[in-house]
Formats: C-alpha cells, structure tokens, sequence
C-alpha cells in the first residue's frame, strides 16, 4: 500500500531501518514496501541515509595517547624471539666475533607498527557506531518530545476554549446586572422626582403569578411599568389601561413582555388620564381594543 504522506510512524520506521536497527524480518518488509513503488517511505528513507553516512565523515581522528605506544613496545620485548633473532646473538658469542657496543635499535617498532596502525583504524569506527547511536537516540527523543507537545497543545487548546466559554458566560452575567443596574437608576430617578405616583400591580385569578409596578413620572408624563407576566399566547398582547373619575377607562399602549416574561416599559401618559387612580392590564388582540376586556390579568391603585 502506498502513502500518501509521510507520517511520524513512517518516519520512526525510515530512520531505524536507516540505523539497522529493525530486525531482519522488518528490514525485509520494509525493503519490499520502498521495491513496490512507495514514494513517500522512499523518500524518508534516504534523508535519514543521508544523515547518517554524514555522520561518519564528520568524526574528528582524536591523536592516540603516548602510554598505548610503551605497552605495546613492552609486549613485543615480552614475544619469544625469531630464529633470524637467535642467530645474530649465536655470532655474538664466537671468540673471534668483535664485541660490538650495545646499540639500543627499535627492532621492534616494525612488529609494533601494524598493530599501531590496526587500532587507530578501530577507532574511527567505534566512535562513528557510537554518534550513530546517539542519533538514534536523539530521534527517538525527538519524536518523543513532538508527541508531548502535540498532546499538551491539545489540552491548551481544550483548556483555552473552556476559559472562552466561562468568559462569554461571564460577560452575559454582567450584561444581565448591568442591565439591573441600568433599570435600578431609572426607578430610582423617577421615584425621586416631584409628584412621583407609585402603583403596585397583583395577580388576578386568572394570571396569580403577574406581579409589577407603574411608576408615574409626572415631569415626563410617563410611565414605567415593571413587572413579570406569563408569556401572550400568539396574536395576543398586554395593554395597559388607566381609570379615571368616575369610571372612564383610557387605554396608554402595549407593555412589551419578553419570552421570559420580564416586562420593562415606558409609555407616555394620555392627556385625558391625568387623574387615574386606578391602573389595569388586559390580554388583548395585538392590534389593540379599544375597550378593556375581562377578566384583568393585574389591577393596581396609585399611592
């Protein structure tokens, strides 16, 4: 099967098979996967050949220590000595043979001299097994360290969308209290103000839970109603009415609920309510009626 990009396996794979560090039977595999055509292990497979035949061309010859020279010179003085040897010192000891002064001759510097060689030749290769090693080594550590970041840049991720999530949460629970806020100051300014009127508004038995207030702004001729209704049922809306002396009922408009039923509208005084001492709220059509029609959902009187 071919690939059609290089993944870390295919990687891992190319650079131990470079190293020969599969067993046969993977090497083998391996080896007839690259013969069958597959581009991508092809390639991976030589830039980490590359790397490592660089490897040992970049080994520096560290100068062999003196001491290596004397223990060897001290073990070929130690060698039992050639026949072409024991006849020089035969001649030696005739009568007739001229004592010749003893001469030190490093004749066994030529029987040293291939050994000597033989091991710097050995220790360029040890040390290039050992840097391929360390390179094995520090791809597999490599691997090893892309896969933790991998994985811990996964849950940063996880954990930085949790905290944009609580930050979003966090950001409309303010907006909410800002909101409050917001409402809090203008009841408040409106209450403050002279001829301030406040009624409170109760449930009737066919909506108990409405509750709310109106609060009467004498110097802006308007009204604040605040206050929870259940949510109108569709084509219906609530209207707010006032009742004036003796019995006249003037409708002021549409109090805007919203889905969760919250109510927090101004609407402008008619000029005819000036003395309303009575508030009501009705359902109504959603194009509006121009009477009240029973039962009322919630009735307050002014203060």
């Amino acid at each position: 099967m071919k690939h059609e990009r290089a993944t870390e396996e295919i990687r891992e794979l190319a650079a131990l098979y470079a190293l020969g560090s599969l067993t046969q039977h993977e090497a083998r595999s391996f080896e007839i996967h690259m013969q069958e055509g597959c581009p991508v292990c092809e390639e991976e497979f030589h830039k980490f050949e590359h790397a490592v035949t660089g490897i040992g061309f970049a080994v520096e010859e560290i100068e062999t220590p003196g001491y290596i020279r004397d223990l060897l010179l001290a073990r070929v003085e130690r060698e039992p000595q050639t026949a072409e040897s024991k006849a020089a010192a035969d001649r030696k000891s005739e009568p007739e043979a001229q004592p010749a002064p003893p001469q030190e001759k490093p004749s066994v510097v030529p029987a040293a001299k291939p050994v000597f060689s033989q091991l710097e030749r050995k220790q360029p290769r040890i040390f290039a097994w050992i840097l391929i090693a360390i390179l094995a080594a520090l791809v597999i550590l490599a691997i090893f360290l892309w896969k933790s970041a991998k994985d811990t840049n996964i849950q940063l991720q996880a954990r930085a969308s949790a905290a944009e999530a609580d930050a979003d949460n966090l950001r409309i629970r303010l907006d909410i209290q800002k909101s409050k806020v917001d409402d809090l100051e203008q009841i408040l300014a409106i209450v403050g103000k002279p001829g301030a009127r406040i009624a409170r508004l109760v449930g009737q038995a066919v909506a108990p839970s409405s509750s709310g207030a109106v609060f009467w702004d004498k110097e802006q001729r308007q009204c604040l109603i605040v206050g929870s209704f259940p949510p109108a049922p569709q084509g219906k809306a609530y209207q707010l009415w006032f009742v004036t002396p003796p019995t006249a009922r003037v409708s002021a408009g549409f109090i805007k609920v919203e889905t969760s039923g919250r109510a927090f509208t101004t609407i402008s005084i008619p000029g005819n309510a000036a003395d309303a001492a009575v508030v009501l709220v009705t359902l109504e059509p959603d194009n509006g009626s121009q009477m009240p029609t029973t039962p009322y959902y919630a009735i307050g009187r002014f203060d």
